[in-house]
């Protein structure tokens, strides 16, 4: 019994030592396990730090720098308000200026045109034949009734030689038959009559074979330039075909259409200013015709415009352009454009200087109302009386009540 209850006591001893072993173990890997696991969050918070340092470092110095500008700002101001102090010096703006008188004024707007002739024709021949002969060339210039062009009449001019004997022979008869019935009642009426109506029928004959013949020589209708020739000798003719194109220079004119906006503005006697590009020529001159018929696909009317001393210069169909007289005023305040400045609400506004000695003045804004512009020019409506110093150039860097000194531009 001793024996067994000693083995019992053993064993519950040696089970008690190894629990115990086991309890040490399962400590020691917690241990190790909390270890590991507080430096690996040390580690992981080790490098979060150093950014969010470096955040803050940066800041703090930026915030330095700030501080320095700002008292550097202040010092600067200070010596400069202590320079302008001790400075006995004293400096105005420079400026030029102009001064306001009543002058003309005169607003265009542009159209443009083409010219045209009243004499500019193609000319064909009246009748059918051969081209005999050519008796003018190209640009030649012609008077009214010249001879341009003789056609084949031979055939004509032989029915003419026999109608003319045949004339002869039916005259001699109406005059014998004439004095027979007339004078001495011999033969019959009727023997007198058909004589008669023989020699009128022959007698109209040649007259249109005169005309057939004078068909066939071509003349100028006017004194022009014939500008083209488009048969040549040996080529047939006929009233289809053109043979000449003459032109008179000395008549043409230009045709514009205008937007009916203006009608009632554009008249007969309205001044125009007419430009043509490729000439570096610039005409004055004056509408001579106003159409009245409103052309419903493009709400245009025609006007026509006189030119005159180009010199034989403008050709029909030549483009210019046509600055059309749509306001004028013999009196009124007219400004460089550029001097005219705007507010912020769209306002116009000038600088004037005013209290002006020894080429000092003071600076003041003027409000002012804007009429029509043209060519950099523009309308003074309200606002200016007509005896102001406007600030031309330098406008821009000026404001009202600053002094200014006055220079020569």
């Amino acid at each position: 019994m001793y024996w067994i209850k000693r083995f019992s006591l053993r064993k519950c001893w040696v089970n008690t030592i190894q629990y115990n072993k086991k309890d040490q173990n399962l400590e020691k890997n917690k241990m190790k396990k909390f270890i590991y696991t507080v430096l690996a969050a040390a580690a992981f918070f080790a490098c979060q730090p150093e950014s969010n340092s470096e955040l803050a470092k940066l800041q703090r110095e930026r915030d330095s720098l700030v501080e320095v500008q700002s008292n550097v700002k202040s010092q600067l101001k200070l010596i400069d308000d202590q320079i302008a102090d001790l400075d006995t010096t004293i400096k105005f703006s420079l400026v030029t200026a102009v001064n306001v008188e009543p002058t003309a004024f005169n607003h265009y707007f542009k159209v443009y045109g083409v010219v045209e002739s009243n004499q500019a024709i193609t000319l064909m021949s009246e009748t059918s034949g051969k081209i005999e002969a050519i008796k003018v060339e190209r640009g030649q210039r012609v008077s009214k009734g010249q001879l341009l062009a003789i056609l084949d009449a031979a055939v004509l001019q032989q029915n003419k030689a026999e109608l003319e004997t045949a004339l002869d022979l039916a005259q001699k008869i109406f005059k014998k038959q004439e004095r027979l019935w007339v004078e001495e009642k011999i033969g019959s009426e009727v023997q007198y009559l058909e004589a008669k109506n023989s020699k009128e029928s022959l007698e109209r004959k040649l007259e249109t074979i005169n005309a057939q013949i004078a068909m066939t020589r071509i003349r100028a209708p006017f004194s022009g330039i014939v500008d083209e020739i488009f048969p040549k000798e040996g080529e047939m003719a006929s009233p289809q075909v053109a043979m000449f194109r003459l032109v008179n220079l000395s008549s043409v004119y230009l045709t514009a259409d205008v937007s009916e906006f203006y009608v009632g503005k554009v008249k007969r006697g309205t001044g125009a200013i007419v430009e043509f590009t490729n000439l570096e020529d610039k005409v004055e001159s004056e509408v001579i015709q106003v159409g009245n018929f409103i052309n419903p696909n493009n709400r245009t009317f025609k006007i026509n415009v006189a030119l005159s001393g180009g010199a034989n210069r403008y050709k029909p169909n030549m483009m210019a352009s046509v600055q059309l007289n749509d306001y004028s005023k013999d009196s009124t305040i007219v400004l460089n454009s550029r001097v005219v400045l705007e507010t912020t609400s769209g306002e116009s506004f000038v600088y004037v200087v005013e209290n002006v000695n020894d080429n000092i003045g003071v600076v003041r804004r003027v409000l002012i109302k804007t009429g029509p512009s043209y060519e950099g020019k523009v309308e003074v409506l309200e606002g200016l009386g007509g005896s102001e110093k406007v600030i031309d150039k330098g406008s821009r860097s000026v404001k009202s009540g600053q002094k200014v000194r006055l220079v020569k531009d």
